[in-house]
């Protein structure tokens, strides 16, 4: 097959610099950081200008929009995930197969932005916590990359989930209590000098998940919306992020609204902008990946709703159980946190955030392979 190959009307130059998402502090693209001296996220800056060439089928088709400190580029051929349109309640929704990737979720595009940096700046071992998919995609990409690896996960994540990371070769480290308690634990080994290689933190794993809105551009044009679940936040950051950019760029027509999906008892965003939504959390979260208390992006995720004129929509484990029904009678075999998303759908639709006939695209964010044993407890 003969390569790909187009071109935008603009660029971004080669060098970017890495900033504080507080307090603005500068450091060199070249510093091995996971957070900012005044403990603040870090992200990265960089100058749209020029021209770009969009070469290949890969996350790494856009290449010159992606910061790189050099090197080979550790990759498992991820990315260029199918868009499948389908009318679901009045609704065009743009569905982003991302529970294709190679690791069987969307954090493949994070982690080979990630730790290809990562090699390049001579790490030689890393850690990571995680309530699961991220953890896999680290443990794969570090074995690509020939870096050693430490996973942190709660006890009760799904074992498909704890499965993949040991036979990636990664040392799995199990943790008993909240989610917030396996933070912890990976935060003191971090203190004695061990690369934090964060889904959560790191800035350079938001910049591989902004491709999800230029391949959806690409491929199925600007959508009216986006819904999607937010646990730490770095999927719905990246995709307005890779909007943002696409319309600097000539490749998309706008931004989206962005419509933020959490799960009853894990509502931090909610009650940043509403107040306490009251529910507590279930004794073993139906949808896990998004059972996230404390996620260090808040503020930075309250921005993107605001800025985008967009909301916050909780949805129920009953709610995900039934979406997740429909999702599969659609024939996708999804996992319960990709169909909170479309939970989310009806439950806008209803309120009258998102109308009749717009285009709303929906990232399908994991494998329902990776839960069968939940899923087979919940709905057979």
């Amino acid at each position: 097959m003969e390569k790909p190959y187009t071109r935008a009307r603009a660029s971004v130059g080669v060098e970017f610099s890495i900033v504080c998402s507080s307090c603005g502090r500068r450091y060199k693209a070249s510093a091995r950081l996971w957070r900012c001296e005044c403990g603040s996220p870090l992200d990265i800056e960089k100058r749209l200008e020029g021209e770009v060439e969009l070469k290949g089928w890969s996350v790494w088709r856009y290449r010159s929009l992606i910061p790189h400190v050099g090197g080979d580029i550790v990759t498992l051929g991820e990315g260029w995930t199918p868009t499948v349109e389908r009318e679901v309640w009045g609704v065009r929704v743009l569905l982003k197969l991302e529970y294709l990737h190679p690791t069987g979720s969307f954090k493949d595009r994070g982690a080979t932005v990630m730790v290809s940096n990562l090699k390049a700046l001579g790490a030689d071992r890393v850690l990571i916590d995680s309530s699961g998919n991220a953890g896999v995609a680290v443990a794969a990409y570090c074995a690509a990359a020939g870096i050693g690896c430490r996973v942190y996960v709660p006890s009760s994540a799904p074992p498909a989930k704890k499965l993949q990371i040991k036979l990636y070769g990664a040392e799995l480290v199990e943790v008993e209590g909240p989610r917030s308690e396996v933070a912890r634990r990976a935060l003191e080994e971090v203190e004695r000098g061990t690369v934090y290689a964060s889904h959560m933190w790191n800035p350079f794993f938001i910049e591989g998940l902004k491709t999800i809105a230029f391949e959806c551009c690409e491929q199925a044009g600007t959508p009216d919306a986006v819904v999607a679940p937010v646990g730490s936040g770095g999927l719905l950051l990246g995709i307005y992020r890779g909007f943002r950019e696409a319309a600097q760029i000539g490749l998309a027509q706008g931004v989206p609204r962005a419509i933020a999906v959490q799960a009853e008892g894990y509502t931090p965003l909610y009650d940043a902008l509403h107040g306490p939504y009251g529910a507590a959390p279930p004794p073993e979260p139906f949808a896990d990946g998004i059972a996230i208390p404390n996620p260090p992006r808040l503020k930075q995720l309250v921005k993107v709703v605001k800025e985008s004129k967009g909301e916050v929509v909780v949805v129920s484990e009953e709610e995900t159980r039934e979406a997740l029904r429909y999702a599969l009678r659609m024939g996708f075999f999804v996992e319960p946190t990709s169909a909170t998303a479309i939970a989310a759908l009806r439950k806008a639709r209803e309120e009258g955030l998102i109308d009749s006939g717009e285009r709303v695209l929906i990232p399908l964010t994991g494998s329902g392979l990776k839960a069968l044993d939940k899923i087979a407890r919940r709905m057979l």
